[in-house]
């Protein structure tokens, strides 16, 4: 199975699509919030499944979820709750609590890739604002026996 993983879009609909560009044959989009309403746009346009959380600029939708896909653990996030601009403590915590496999997030618009105690903590960056001196970027996983991660920048 393969997961497209974009974020922090801001309803920059010309971002999402330039993304898009990236993700045609995925099986499904994840998506860390700011603006959850883009997956609607995402579904309508592309035809592609697309699930998500709210986060800090939305208004609506599910805070988390947690969701088994392909016999992993996803914990997903916008990732505000947890203090992830100081640290991944909090979210690494919350990520053991609900014995996830991968804890996607977003917020801080900065890519971040760590694998702690068997566990991935993942934010794909931001597809329309990136941060700290990062590009617009997603994240492309494959579900296998083992998982891989690629992140793709976004001209």
């Amino acid at each position: 199975m393969i997961i497209g993983v974009m974020g922090d879009s801001h309803s920059r609909c010309e971002y999402i699509d330039m993304a898009m560009e990236h993700l045609k044959n995925v099986d499904l989009i994840i998506h860390t919030g700011d603006n959850n309403s883009d997956l609607h746009y995402i579904t309508n346009r592309y035809g592609i499944e697309a699930i998500g959380v709210k986060g800090n600029c939305d208004t609506n939708g599910d805070v988390e979820l947690i969701k088994e896909i392909q016999g992993k653990r996803f914990f997903i996030c916008h990732g505000h709750q947890y203090n992830i601009k100081s640290n991944l403590n909090t979210i690494f915590y919350k990520g053991k609590e609900v014995n996830a496999d991968i804890v996607i997030f977003g917020h801080s618009h900065i890519p971040c890739y760590v694998k702690e105690e068997e566990m991935i903590l993942l934010n794909p960056g931001s597809v329309s604002e990136p941060r700290g001196g990062s590009q617009r970027s997603i994240v492309v996983m494959e579900l296998e026996e083992d998982i891989k991660i690629k992140f793709l920048e976004i001209d």
